[in-house]
């Protein structure tokens, strides 16, 4: 008897160091998403907000047990950020401590295939998103709406844990 395994689960990341949309995908569907981040007004510096993202990751991985990590790029403005550098290192250092593959792509790379063009807003993104994967009339932000199409856009590639960590070699 052959036992036939699901494809594995992808939780999908829009990160941000105030707020974090994710999505986990099972058998290339979207199952459950969400946001997470510190609900304040009060300024909250980048190392405590990180850290409350990374809690929130443990929490997520121990509910859904994931194989692989996809996630849009945090950007600046053309030059350094500290409080983003130290975003990437922690879900790097997140990743590799939980043994999972982790695939970045560029806000660009998503919003081109999604979207149509590169310059896509957040609301134009979200839109295409659900016309794409049929979920016209759901309620969810923005940030759960990036996060489901980084993951659409990493499953329609056919990456798989196998695979290369770096998408820039895969094109080449």
């Amino acid at each position: 008897m052959t036992i036939v395994q699901d494809r594995p689960v992808l939780l999908a990341l829009d990160a941000g160091v105030r707020e974090t949309g994710w999505a986990v995908f099972k058998v290339g569907q979207v199952i459950e998403s969400g946001v997470t981040g510190l609900k304040t007004r009060r300024k909250v510096e980048p190392e405590v907000r990180i850290s409350h993202l990374i809690q929130s990751l443990d929490e997520l991985a121990e509910k859904w047990n994931p194989d692989l990590i996809a996630l849009c790029q945090p950007s600046g403005i053309n030059w350094p950020v500290p409080a983003l550098d130290l975003l990437i290192r922690s879900l790097e250092q997140w990743s590799a401590g939980h043994d999972l593959p982790q695939f970045s792509y560029t806000a660009q790379e998503v919003r081109t295939a999604i979207a149509g063009h590169p310059n896509a807003s957040r609301d134009q993104l979200g839109y295409a998103t659900m016309l794409l994967l049929g979920l016209i009339g759901q309620g969810r932000s923005t940030h759960e709406w990036e996060a489901i199409a980084v993951g659409h856009f990493h499953l329609s590639r056919g990456n798989q844990v196998s695979q290369s960590q770096d998408p820039q070699a895969d094109a080449a």
